[in-house]
């Protein structure tokens, strides 16, 4: 395994710990609150998601969900051995799809916290 491959495998596996340990804080934090049936808990929800340090949190997970899927995806097509120039190709494809995809959650999430009156 050349030193490159080496690199895109060990990141593959740290995001996929990142993500479980980051999944595991969202979920626990927004959708297992004990409060969640009060009349509420909607307001609870929206009031902390909108938080900055929440906003930060959710934008690492998405940098993190991103990386990981996309990485993912190239391991794959790599395993097929494509020709270097459809390699450059899609490795650019990629870095543009990551950049598009996180834009947009990066522009939901400014979005919805303005919209709540946080920003």
């Amino acid at each position: 395994m050349g030193n490159r491959g080496f690199w895109s495998w060990y990141l593959q596996r740290i995001t996929a710990l990142l993500l479980v340990m980051g999944m595991a804080v969202h979920f626990f934090t927004f959708h297992f609150s004990p409060g969640r049936y009060s009349a509420r808990y909607y307001d609870e929800i929206v009031n902390r998601f909108c938080s900055p340090g929440w906003i930060a949190f959710h934008l690492c997970l998405l940098s993190l969900v991103v990386f990981h899927g996309l990485n993912g995806l190239w391991g794959i097509v790599m395993d097929f051995r494509i020709s270097k120039k459809a390699a450059c190709l899609l490795k650019g494809g990629l870095w543009v799809a990551g950049i598009i995809l996180f834009g947009a959650g990066l522009y939901v999430s400014i979005l919805f916290a303005r919209q709540n009156g946080s920003f």
